[in-house]
């Protein structure tokens, strides 16, 4: 039952968000905003695949910021190169570790807060190197350092668009503040031509691949859910092959597949397989009586109890054709198959299914065939079947209302069957 709800609620669930993806297709807005359950699946995916292309993209933007520096670092004036070293070797720092923590998959989740603090401490930081150069052609080359930072935090890292922007308008902030306080001062001209630039072109760069990502992504959801269905079909078509529709049991298909799986594995093993062939009483006077929606009720009672008795492994129980049902005990000896049949029909007497009048029984009664041996090359799976079925003959001869055992090699019965007993209640 619980994985029937479960299976539902996933149902609902799917058919909801393809409803929404629908819908975002059709009106094109301009933001594509999501849901919040689709927009938090977004930002799941979008962290996790981010945090997994800047592993590895963190080696080639630190290897072109240590190129781009050596280039810087020949023009620099001595009395600059060692406060312009330490905020330039400051920026491949926090560069370092990003791509470190991006090793941490469990911080995956965490992607765009370590992220944006990195790329913000990124910006300020060249920003803030303006202040430290006097020398003119030094200080031209210096914006290259805050263009090249700007270009990574919008088109490199991997920040949605929100924490891009943020990261790259505040860290410009700070660290022109920063260049004020130390005291060179801030050539607005060039600023203009070279942060904002750069800024304004960085964001028209990550609006636009997040806005083309969020279209793959809901493409992406559709084709998944597509697929679960899909296999979800497949999965129920094979179950309702091999199950039967009125009981819910195994069916004949399933059933003898089980039995010729169960026996080979007996055969390795060299273990006893039992089977018992169970049929119930009377069910023809239970059906003309009552009529067959009565009786079909009685049948799916009696499978429920037949059910509650085989839970272990390999254990099967499934509806044979009418009113017989059969059931499949691995490693079950000849005294052990005998005690299960006794559990069998204690169950069903105690369920006190009423019988119509006309019969000496009160309730609903079992007859079963038991037989169990130790597979070998002289037997087969449909001589164990035969022998309980005669078996199941002999119960019904003597009575009903018991069990007869009968070994697949056809010898006299081991166990004398009990004389079928009328429960009066």
């Amino acid at each position: 039952m619980a994985v029937t709800e479960a299976l539902r609620a996933e149902v609902v669930a799917n058919d909801r968000e393809v409803a929404e993806i629908e819908r975002l297709q059709e009106e094109r807005r301009l933001t594509l905003a999501f849901g919040p359950a689709l927009e938090k699946s977004y930002a799941l995916d979008f962290q996790r695949r981010a945090a997994a292309a800047f592993r590895y993209g963190s080696v080639l933007v630190f290897l072109l910021y240590a190129l781009l520096g050596t280039g810087i670092y020949v023009f620099m004036p001595d009395k600059d190169a060692s406060d312009w070293l330490a905020l330039y070797a400051g920026v491949g720092g926090v560069i370092l570790l990003a791509g470190a923590l991006s090793h941490f998959r469990r911080l995956d989740p965490w992607f765009n807060v370590y992220m944006g603090l990195c790329s913000f401490v990124a910006v300020t930081l060249s920003v803030a190197v303006i202040g430290v150069v006097d020398d003119p052609q030094a200080g031209l080359l210096t914006q290259a350092t805050i263009m090249y930072a700007i270009v990574v935090v919008y088109g490199v890292v991997g920040l949605r668009f929100q924490h891009a922007m943020l990261a790259g308008w505040m860290g410009g902030l700070v660290g022109s503040v920063l260049a004020s306080v130390m005291g060179n001062g801030i050539s607005w001209e060039i600023m203009l031509r070279t942060y904002m630039g750069s800024s304004l072109l960085g964001m028209f760069m990550v609006y636009y691949a997040e806005r083309r990502d969020r279209e793959m992504f809901l493409q992406s959801r559709l084709l998944q859910i597509s697929k679960w269905r899909t296999e979800r079909y497949a999965h129920d078509l094979d179950l309702l092959s091999r199950q039967d529709a009125l009981t819910g049991l195994a069916n004949r298909r399933h059933f003898d597949e089980t039995l010729e799986q169960e026996w080979r594995r007996a055969g390795r093993q060299k273990s006893s397989l039992a089977i018992l062939m169970i049929d119930v009483d009377n069910f023809k006077h239970y059906n003309d009586k009552l009529g067959h929606p009565e009786g079909d009720r009685c049948l799916r009672r009696v499978a429920n109890l037949l059910a509650g008795h085989a839970r272990r492994p390999g254990e099967l129980v499934a509806r044979y054709g009418g009113e017989e049902f059969v059931m499949i005990f691995p490693d079950t000896d000849h005294q052990q198959a005998v005690n299960i049949a006794e559990h069998v029909l204690d169950s069903v007497r105690r369920a006190l299914i009423p019988q119509p009048d006309g019969l000496e029984r009160w309730y609903v009664t079992i007859s079963i065939g038991v037989s169990s041996t130790v597979p070998s090359e002289r037997m087969t799976p449909s001589r164990l079947l035969v022998a309980a079925d005669q078996a199941l003959y002999e119960v019904k001869r003597n009575g009903r209302n018991s069990w007869w055992y009968l070994s697949p090699e056809l010898q006299a019965a081991q166990t004398a069957p009990a004389k079928p007993a009328n429960w009066v209640v």
